[in-house]
């Protein structure tokens, strides 16, 4: 098999054998199959066109090899893991999000029929209670944007970029396809599913797990480990009790509370940096004018995205992050009054605005007290200042930001749900995070035109990644607690969908190589 890279087409045009011959000069029979590993958008030059990395099998390939854009590469392929034929108790996994879903699959697909602990409802009772919790403020603590099944991703803009690179993605991806999303998505330079697409495929993909053995409890909340001179036995619930002595902890990042009973049974935590800052919106035909330039409006082209970072004077980076175009800012709060936002978007990315976090590093110093948990009294805190009758949330024009005033209205509709009270945001950071985030906006003014005067901010988020790390050895296990494999974004191992996905993966390895060596 040969790799071929830098193959041009324009956007209205389709892939296909003749044009990859063309490239390759040599007749479209010596092609036999491609399949496609990358598209990217090269908007250089007058025209718009697609440029694609394939996988090519071709007759006599080694002539091939010449040509600087072609080299000769397998395809990688996930393999699963092979646990001995040996009886064992059925492994636990706590959290269905990305990690504990994909921690999940892998044991089942391997017959070890895991059980699997989940604290909020199934995607199709949680999607009623968040859709109730929108329209009328009314929340519910167990199902929300951040538990139920899918996890926090699931209500988000389903963004699968990743800077990883590994073998496991590619399982992760097939996986999701199988399960109904696009087969796009598995070379798009920046693929996404959007939360209707979620709650299908998540949907699936727990009806996979239970047809090969698994079985999945809803409504039910990790309490307490059950343990024997420190190795791990099973688990107290509020639904009873559930012996294992496997179980991969993937509780996600909004769970304190299962967080605080680990912590004072002994389970190794610490402290880690994490961000906070707020929510931006500007109307999508801006930031699509400023990306595309006269390109923009061409129906072959997706919304526009964009990735920014800022250095401050206040040694504090300032940076974008789930930047979703076309989407909506929602309320993702997990406890009553306390307010924290995220965004959404759904396949189609058809809102009428963009918008993204714009996010200010809180390093440990802001809030260390000798508690590995201080981190998480902190978002609390910030969560709580943030609130406003009804779930309301603070909002600021960003120039109005910038010039310490503000103003009755905010100069682009919100897309946020539950209403905006105009006020002045500084009042919800410290004066560093707060100058820092100046600093970031007039930064992000100067690299896309209208950042800083077109567009409005919306706080508070807090909820970007986890203040604490469980710690564990370099195969997986906690370092004090033996059968224990913390995993995912809420231990401290992982960044997003996919990132979250591969480590559940590699924790399931970890464990079937533990049930191996029993």
């Amino acid at each position: 098999m040969i790799k071929i890279h830098q193959i041009k087409v324009p956007v209205d045009k389709a892939l296909s054998i003749d044009i990859i011959a063309r490239k390759l000069h040599c007749l479209p029979k010596e092609i036999s199959s491609f399949a496609i590993d990358r598209q990217s958008l090269d908007a250089r030059g007058p025209h718009l066109h697609y440029s694609y990395t394939v996988y090519a099998q071709v007759r006599n390939e080694e002539k091939y090899l010449r040509n600087k854009d072609v080299t000769a590469e397998e395809k990688e392929m996930y393999v699963l893991p092979s646990p001995q034929p040996k009886q064992t108790d059925q492994p636990i996994i706590v959290g269905f999000g990305p990690a504990g879903m994909f921690s999940a699959l892998i044991l089942a697909e391997c017959g070890l029929r895991p059980i699997i602990i989940e604290r909020g409802r199934p995607v199709e009772e949680r999607t009623k209670d968040i859709d109730a919790f929108f329209q009328k403020g009314e929340l519910d603590e167990e199902s929300n944007v951040q538990f139920g099944e899918g996890g926090a991703g699931t209500f988000s803009d389903g963004k699968l970029t990743t800077r990883m690179k590994n073998v496991r993605i590619g399982k992760v991806f097939d996986e999701f396809i199988e399960a109904g999303a696009d087969p796009a998505i598995s070379y798009q330079h920046r693929p996404h599913l959007g939360t209707d697409a979620l709650r299908i495929i998540v949907k699936n993909i727990r009806q996979k797990i239970i047809s090969l053995g698994g079985e999945i409890h809803f409504n039910t909340r990790m309490e307490d480990l059950i343990t024997a001179d420190h190795k791990l036995t099973g688990l107290h619930t509020t639904a009873g009790d559930f012996m294992s002595s496997h179980i991969i902890l993937c509780g996600g990042h909004s769970a304190s509370d299962t967080y605080q009973n680990l912590y004072r049974q002994g389970v190794a935590i610490e402290q880690k940096d994490f961000a906070a800052g707020v929510r931006v919106e500007h109307l999508q035909s801006m930031i699509d004018q400023c990306t595309y330039g006269n390109f923009a409006g061409d129906p072959h082209l997706e919304p526009a995205s964009y990735q920014l970072t800022a250095k401050t004077k206040f040694n504090r980076g300032v940076y974008s992050f789930c930047m979703c175009p076309g989407g909506i800012v929602i309320p993702s709060s997990a406890k009553k009054n306390a307010l924290a936002v995220n965004g959404m978007s759904y396949s189609q990315r058809n809102g009428a605005n963009a918008n993204s976090a714009i996010l200010v590093q809180i390093p440990r110093k802001d809030f260390d007290h000798g508690d590995p948990l201080d981190g998480f009294r902190f978002q609390q805190e910030l969560e709580k200042h943030a609130y406003r009758n009804g779930y309301e949330a603070p909002c600021q024009n960003i120039h109005d930001y910038l010039a310490h005033t503000v103003s009755k209205t905010p100069i682009i509709p919100t897309s946020f749900p539950r209403g905006i009270v105009m006020e002045d945001m500084h009042a919800l950071f410290s004066e560093e995070v707060s100058g820092a985030l100046e600093e970031g906006l007039r930064t992000f003014g100067h690299r896309i035109k209208g950042f800083d005067d077109q567009g409005i901010m919306v706080g508070m988020e807090s909820r970007s990644s986890s203040p604490i790390r469980l710690l564990r050895t370099e195969d997986g296990c906690s370092v004090s607690c033996q059968g224990l494999y913390p995993a995912g974004e809420g231990a401290g191992y992982a960044g997003g969908i996919v990132s979250s996905a591969v480590d559940g993966i590699k924790q399931a390895e970890n464990l079937i190589m533990d049930l191996n060596r029993d």
